[in-house]
């Protein structure tokens, strides 16, 4: 038998454990999280964003783990100060999840200059910091309860890209394509017909 092909047959095994390795390692990569795991260890036993708002000063002084939507960000004297709209988060890489669900708002007191260009307004943060305690602040028509907790650690994340780039099927800046039922005015032909 010809020693090449015995060869092969010996290294192919390999090659695809290999192979798997490097793919799960990869994917493993793409889905962790920026925060440390002592971090992220600790939120999983927090208690919920409405028992934070509900009882801060239970939790006073204890790391948490908070993300959600900036809605506005101010620089006052030697602090930085950041509302969010709270949001649940992802449990493989801490962001933010894309939903309407919300539980309230909370405010992030950073000790250095948050810039509020980069800040702005709509951006996804995820914050790990000690809670602090709660403030009172006038809201629309009612005096509203933040908690406040500090930033040992911040995350703003990278916008997202809009589906439409993504080519699945939503309409992009030219109108719908023929996947989704025929170029307008083309109506016998539904689907794709070459």
């Amino acid at each position: 038998m010809d020693k090449t092909l015995i060869d092969s047959h010996r290294t192919r095994p390999l090659l695809r454990a290999a192979l798997i390795v490097f793919i799960c390692g990869i994917a493993a990569g793409c889905a962790s999280s920026p925060f440390p795991k002592q971090i992220t260890q600790a939120a999983k036993r927090q208690p919920s964003f409405t028992e934070i708002s509900a009882h801060p000063e239970a939790y006073k002084g204890r790391t948490l783990l908070l993300g959600g939507t900036i809605i506005q960000t101010a620089n006052r004297g030697n602090a930085s100060e950041i509302e969010v709209l709270q949001k649940p988060l992802d449990r493989w890489n801490e962001r933010p999840e894309e939903t309407d669900q919300s539980y309230g708002r909370f405010l992030i007191r950073c000790t250095k200059f948050l810039d509020s260009a980069v800040y702005a307004k709509d951006r996804e943060i995820t914050v790990a910091g000690p809670l602090e305690g709660k403030e009172i602040r006038p809201l629309d028509q009612t005096q509203y309860p933040y908690p406040v907790i500090g930033c040992t650690q911040i995350q703003l994340w990278p916008q997202r890209v809009p589906a439409a780039y993504y080519g699945y099927g939503y309409p992009g800046p030219y109108g719908y394509g023929p996947w989704w039922g025929g170029w307008p005015g083309y109506y016998p032909y539904w689907y794709p017909y070459w």
